[in-house]
């Protein structure tokens, strides 16, 4: 009786995935390194949790619970001194590990010794131009690994120029949106893909694998590479909790996702092009002139791609708040295997003894 009870109360997964938060044992991209100066501090968040986010005068970047222990202000009110930082209201400073080290006031001052006050400090890492905060059990941290992006290591990393942007909507639906190509009628005035076909998709671990079959022929950027033969498959994948793709092994992407809360994401999209070619020609753009040569390319083409992403994921989110009791037709047989993936690493977190 109570498992058919359990039955008729679970929530179809079309809506299930949509409620779920996420799993905090993982890195996750916060800023890019670049936005984040010696001396500044800013306020980050992960699945409504608030984090401030500091640089040390000695360039490393460290993170905190955003509360100031002693009146709970935010930190991210104050200021940094050294390689600590300091709440605004009575100097209580923090170092990087979240122990109040000083007390800017005669109660503090003239103390033999403070009492042991901490806040809650995250694990952080900087690597491919962006600041990674581990938000969950710290003991973890060293246990698991940043993806790995071999073409931006190495003696000659390929050139990436990172673009940021906040979409009002739950990671789930943007995971959907980047790795179903059935949506090229929303980009049918600027055609990055055309004719996508469905070739095959498949699971491993915690990683859903799909290949579709397409032309990227019309799109400007595809000119730009040597080998224009390739440019016929696209390899795509959701390794919990990212996203990234390759085709013909010249032009990739990874999709670093910062789930801030139920409906609202910031993405980090770093686009990776192999050789590249003067327009027109066959001669090969030089190094050195490769990365500006991407931001113009990013204002020009991706952004405004991106832009259309946005618009309609945002829509959908609207959509969902107001219609998720009505029923859902999905034809594509592989975002069914991407909910399934996200609602069971949610469960996974939900169901230890979470910190």
């Amino acid at each position: 009786m109570n498992e058919n009870i359990a039955k008729s109360r679970r929530l179809p997964r079309a809506v299930e995935v949509r409620k779920v938060g996420a799993h905090a044992n993982y890195w996750y991209a916060v800023r890019l390194s670049s936005n984040l100066k010696a001396g500044e501090i800013q306020d980050v968040r992960f699945w409504e949790e608030s984090i401030a986010l500091f640089r040390g005068e000695d360039g490393i970047a460290r993170a905190v619970e955003n509360r100031c222990a002693h009146r709970q202000l935010a930190l991210t009110t104050g200021v940094v001194q050294g390689e600590n930082i300091t709440c605004q209201y009575h100097g209580w400073e923090y170092n990087g590990c979240g122990r109040c080290v000083s007390m800017d006031h005669e109660l503090g001052k003239n103390r033999k010794k403070l009492p042991k006050i901490t806040i809650r400090s995250y694990p952080v890492k900087e690597r491919y131009g962006l600041i990674w905060i581990f938000p969950g059990d710290p003991e973890e941290a060293e246990k698991v690994e940043i993806p790995k992006v071999p073409e931006l290591e190495g003696e000659k990393p390929w050139p990436v120029a990172p673009i940021e942007i906040e979409i009002d909507a739950h990671f789930s639906m943007i995971v959907e949106n980047v790795c179903d190509f059935n949506h090229a009628f929303l980009h049918r005035r600027k055609q990055p893909f055309t004719q996508p076909v469905l070739n095959k998709y498949w699971r491993e671990d915690e990683t859903v694998h799909v290949i579709y079959d397409t032309s990227f022929h019309n799109s400007p950027l595809a000119q730009l590479f040597a080998e224009k033969k390739e440019l016929d498959q696209i390899h795509l994948w959701y390794q919990y909790p990212y996203q990234g793709s390759n085709i013909g092994g010249r032009y990739l992407h990874w999709l670093f996702m910062l789930p801030e809360s139920a409906e609202k994401t910031r993405c980090f999209f770093l686009f990776l092009f192999g050789p590249i070619q003067f327009p027109g020609t066959d001669i090969g753009l030089p190094n050195f002139i490769k990365k500006p040569f991407l931001e113009v390319a990013n204002q020009l083409y991706i952004r405004p791609l991106l832009a259309e992403d946005k618009m309609a994921l945002e829509a959908e989110q609207i959509g969902f708040a107001k219609h998720q009791d009505k029923p859902f037709y999905e034809l594509n047989p592989i975002i069914p295997e991407f909910q399934n993936l996200t609602i069971e690493r949610w469960k996974d977190w939900a169901q230890r003894d979470n910190p």
